[in-house]
């Protein structure tokens, strides 16, 4: 299960500006089974592009917020 804050990398393209590689932050986690994951894109600058809800088999965990960690 991913938490808020964790880092993902989308599997697959989601939008004309959302391609997989894309690394976004889940920002929420929607109550239902299995769970939604409410992933927030951003520029370099740090302004939103998109916020999207997906599914964990529509990404791969990137970096754990808790430890710090990035997942090879």
């Amino acid at each position: 299960m991913l938490n808020i804050n964790d880092v993902i990398k989308v599997s697959k393209d989601i939008q004309e500006n959302i391609r997989a590689g894309d690394v976004g932050t889940v920002v929420h986690i929607f109550d239902v089974t299995p769970p939604v994951y409410e992933i927030e894109f951003t520029d370099n600058e740090g302004r939103t592009l998109a916020t999207v809800p997906l599914k964990k088999e529509d990404m791969s965990l990137y970096w754990v917020a808790s430890t710090e960690t990035y997942i090879e």
